[in-house]
């Protein structure tokens, strides 16, 4: 059932992205990627350099990105650019399989941590388990020098091709 619910929602995030999307990329050599556009918002990870993420929204000095717990986050304008990008998947079938496992891999993590965590309080358990899935899918993009955009079509063709199984 939790794989049939992340491909469902994999695939909705796929649509959104085959229409007319804006990105951005980080300029900065790092900045920090809140959960609300204040300074004073929890930091959920960081990017670095090079990093595009798609844009959704503007608030203020802030820039709203979609990240992979399918939340919108916070990144602060002057630390990026607006860019036009292509999603490019690797060439290697087997490069995009092991990717696909190390991400699977974070949210098991992610849910273990927020259970450990907030074993009795659902709603903390599962915006902490957001917030890790964030951090570590990022982790494992920039690992293999991929953009953050890349991860909705690794996730389809990995539940299509049935690499769990």
């Amino acid at each position: 059932m939790k794989r049939l619910t992340t491909f469902c929602f994999s695939l909705f995030l796929l649509i959104q992205f085959c229409f007319g999307q804006e990105y951005i990329q980080v300029t900065a050599s790092s900045v920090n990627i809140r959960f609300s556009p204040s300074t004073s918002s929890t930091v959920i990870t960081q990017a670095k350099e090079g990093n595009i993420f798609e844009l959704v929204g503007e608030s203020g000095d802030w820039y709203k990105i979609l990240m992979f717990a399918g939340e919108h986050r916070c990144i602060y304008k002057t630390m990026c650019e607006k860019v036009t990008y292509s999603i490019a998947i690797p060439g290697s079938e087997q490069t995009r399989k092991a990717v696909f496992m190390e991400l699977v891999k974070t949210e098991d993590r992610a849910q273990a941590e927020a259970d450990r965590r907030y074993p009795t309080d659902i709603y903390k358990n599962i915006d902490y388990s957001r917030l890790l899935n964030d951090r570590y899918k990022l982790a494992v993009m920039n690992k293999y020098h991929l953009q953050p955009p890349v991860y909705y079509k690794i996730i389809v063709e990995g539940v299509d091709k049935k690499w769990l199984y």
